[in-house]
């Protein structure tokens, strides 16, 4: 053990020193038997109350013990007597008022595990409520001043192992003092444990101490084994409490690798740092061990056997010293005697085991496998009573279980053979037959299985079908069959099937009804007494020609139509009027009617080479159809400068192209157009229309476009001669003809004019400036669309 475990020990119960915690959290190692606390020193101060019942929670059986409740938030702690005398201690709470409760168990012979079983292992325990004692309790000879929570010591042997288990019954977070000091028997030890027993067992040694050692101080380096065929190693080191969890333990088995070969004296030592419960390392020494050489377990390795037929002798080979024979077959069988003879019922690879024990005790475990050899089962599955040209399927079923197949081989009464594993076969006459199968596997072993097959003959079945039948008229057809004879073969029954999924009939030569046209295969199905069944079809024709292939037509509104009924194969086609007239208007295929103004239909039907009618079906002549509209325009009289018109359809008409002809040689494609005219007229609007069926509509409207006057006459003028307004002059545009006359108050002409751009100064005819005041003008002219204009005012000269 190296240094750093010797100072494990120094600190074992630092726990002693937390504060941190009100109370310890549940499930402290502590709190469980297998690792309790090594008591090393007189007194042991736990400022905090323990919670829970650790790990195991049910090591105390409270009805075998004074803990009626067995564990309550408990620790436990652990110590061996170092020498005889007496245990006494006190549990003092620090909270006066806390109530601790105890149990002592003696477990020098026993295990934690066993406390829950064994209620001998407790002697001394104390489940008293405190009752004024300042919460003291424990065995510590306070008879006198507290009765009811103390106990007298205890005498205790050196070299006995006790625990302690205290309880904290209030469950409160304050912690206690437990004081050993009182005790005569001195408890801690400072001794060191030493290797009181070894002894060999099957796979090593086992070394026994005279005191507790710590679980965590013992590893398989820690020993060492020597002897006869070495070097040996330890390659494990168990123990119960310690593979249990616990914290120490006094036995342990030490496993020696590699096993030794051969009996003779051999020596253990310890050679590594290992420690009692307190930290005292144990005294490094070597002891002599006779070591036994452990029973080696063989069995012989019996030859194959075939199944039903075997026997087979098992015989144990190893070393001579086995008194004891277990012997298993692998088939919930066994035997105790040393050469045993079993057999298999079953094939298969058999593991048979045997365990043998000398005269230590030692066991040893051998295994060995044989073979049972599989026999095959030769078996084959086909219909053993078929009907002449039955396909037979013989399904090979042959089982080999543990090998694969060899080879088999089929014998058929009718001198045919087959190496096919699952033949397939026809027998070509009727009789009885037998089919015969021998099956080999890889091991040698065979099998045979034959069965007898009996074939039937099936009826001969022949009928005739009534040629050239119209719809309307009934098929009549004619029964033939006969039948051969095996066993007094007869025909038992006959079934017509007339193809039209509802016709069936039982008699010889029926006469049959169909209710609709086609070609239909009538099926005769004879069966014999033995259930041997045959059938024949034919097809049987109901004529009834479909009607002629038409072509309807429909044209744009006045337009003659052509519809077409054409005949089907080589039919003769008839027109007719009306759907019941009885004779046809004509017998063309092709009809060119008169120019359509309003739908009618015509009806037509085909004749058969056979003379059989169609159905009489519809011919339609239609027209599409028609739609009504008009154009809308944005305003029907515009003027210069800005002669645009907004044209539109409204209507009925589901038109698909639009042509405009706006009367000034341009054209629009648009819907909704938009026409700039460049010159003043009165156009003539033409729209045409394709609809969606291809005909067509013309519309057509008038639009104005004005060619407007612009005539300004100004309402006075000063010829001062400043230059500014000195002369009278009128505003016009788009003129053809002008006049222009000047008045004064007198109604005396003062001034006249024809040339439309004058410009006049105020003076008159003679030269005279004319003197101020209001006069009157009259103006008359043509515009460029011949319209009149005759406008009249007055004008105020001002000098």
């Amino acid at each position: 053990m190296n240094q750093h475990l010797r100072s494990t020990f120094l600190v074992t119960f630092c726990l002693f020193c937390l504060t941190a915690f009100a109370q310890l959290p549940p499930n402290q190692p502590e709190q469980d038997c297998i690792n309790a606390l090594s008591i090393c020193q007189d007194v042991y101060f736990q400022p905090n109350s323990y919670a829970g019942e650790g790990e195991d929670p049910d090591e105390i059986n409270g009805s075998t013990s004074c803990l009626l409740l067995g564990e309550r938030n408990s620790v436990w702690y652990v110590f061996t007597t170092q020498t005889t005398g007496q245990l006494c201690f006190t549990i003092s709470p620090e909270d006066t008022l806390d109530d601790y409760d105890w149990a002592l168990y003696n477990l020098t012979n026993a295990s934690c595990s066993q406390i829950a079983t064994n209620p001998s292992l407790e002697v001394a325990c104390s489940w008293t409520y405190n009752n004024g004692c300042q919460g003291q309790t424990g065995p510590n000879g306070n008879m006198v001043n507290c009765p009811g929570q103390s106990q007298p010591c205890i005498n205790v042997v050196a070299g006995q192992t006790y625990v302690l288990n205290i309880s904290n019954f209030t469950a409160s977070n304050s912690g206690y003092t437990v004081d050993f000091s009182q005790s005569t028997a001195r408890l801690y030890d400072d001794i060191p444990p030493q290797l009181d027993e070894v002894e060999s067992f099957c796979t090593g040694v086992r070394v026994t101490f005279n005191e507790n050692i710590l679980c965590s101080s013992v590893d398989a380096a820690d020993f060492a084994f020597s002897g006869p065929d070495g070097p040996y190693t330890i390659s494990r080191v168990l123990s119960e409490n310690c593979d249990d969890g616990g914290s120490f333990d006094r036995t342990f088995d030490l496993i020696i690798s590699p096993p030794i070969q051969q009996a003779g004296n051999y020596t253990i030592s310890l050679v590594g740092y290992i420690a009692d419960n307190c930290g005292n390392g144990a005294e490094l020494k070597s002891e002599p061990i006779w070591m036994p050489l452990p029973p080696t377990a063989e069995i012989n390795s019996p030859v194959p056997q075939c199944e039903l037929e075997n026997e087979f002798t098992f015989v144990y080979t190893g070393p001579s010293d086995v008194v004891d024979y277990f012997w298993d077959f692998g088939d919930s069988i066994g035997s105790t005697d040393p050469a045993p003879l079993h057999s298999y019922t079953t094939p298969g690879i058999k593991t048979v085991s045997l365990i043998i024990q000398d005269i230590n005790g030692c066991a040893d475990t051998a295994t060995n496998q044989v073979e049972v050899l599989p026999k095959p089962h030769a078996r084959f599955v086909s219909l053993l009573k078929v009907c002449q040209g039955d396909t037979i399927e013989f399904q090979n079923e042959t089982t080999f279980p543990g090998s694969s197949l060899r080879s088999w081989y089929w014998w058929f009464s009718d001198t045919t053979t087959s190496t096919d594993e699952s033949p397939v076969k026809t027998f070509p006459d009727y009789a009885k037959h037998r089919a015969y199968l021998e099956v080999y596997n890889d091991l040698g072993c065979r099998d045979t299985f034959a069965q007898e097959i009996t074939v039937y003959p099936r009826p001969e079945v022949d009928f005739a079908v009534e040629e050239n039948v119209c719809w309307g008229d009934t098929a009549n057809l004619l029964f033939k069959a006969t039948i051969g004879r095996l066993d007094n073969d007869s025909i038992e029954y006959w079934s017509w099937n007339f193809g039209d999924s509802s016709g069936v009939s039982g008699m010889l030569t029926p006469a049959y009804l169909y209710d609709s046209p086609g070609t239909y295969p009538i099926t005769l199905t004879v069966v014999s007494d033995k259930g041997c069944g045959n059938s024949l079809t034919k097809e049987q024709i109901i004529h009834h020609p479909p009607p002629p292939e038409i072509i309807n037509d429909t044209v744009c509104f006045g337009e003659s139509a052509f519809i077409q009924a054409l005949p089907v194969h080589a039919g003769t086609t008839r027109w007719f009027y009306e759907p019941d007239d009885e004779i046809p208007f004509d017998t063309l295929p092709f009809q060119d009617t008169e120019p359509v103004t309003f739908p009618y239909d015509l009806y037509v039907e085909q004749i058969s080479p056979e003379g059989c009618y169609s159905e009489r079906i519809v011919v339609e002549v239609r027209h599409f159809e028609v739609g009504e509209g008009n154009i809308v325009i944005s305003d029907s009289s515009v003027e210069f400068p800005d002669p645009v018109i907004d044209f539109s359809l409204a209507g009925t008409i589901k038109a698909d192209q639009y042509e405009w002809n706006f009367g000034d040689e341009q054209i629009a494609t648009d819907f909704a157009p938009s026409h700039w005219y460049g010159y003043p007229h009165i156009f003539d609007v033409v729209l045409n229309v394709i609809d969606i069926y291809g005909c067509e509509y013309e519309l057509s409207t008038k639009v104005e476009v004005k060619n407007p006057v612009a005539i300004h006459v100004p309402t006075a003028f000063t010829p001062n001669g400043d230059g500014n307004n000195d002369l009278l002059m009128v505003g016009h545009h788009l003129l053809q003809s002008f006049e222009f006359h000047l008045f004064n108050r007198t109604g005396v002409r003062v001034f006249t004019t024809a040339d439309p751009n004058f410009r006049w100064n105020g003076y008159s005819e003679a030269g005279k400036a004319l003197a101020e005041g209001v006069y009157v003008y009259r103006l008359r002219g043509i515009d460029l669309m011949g319209n009149h204009i005759n406008e009249q005012g007055t004008v105020t000269l001002i000098r």
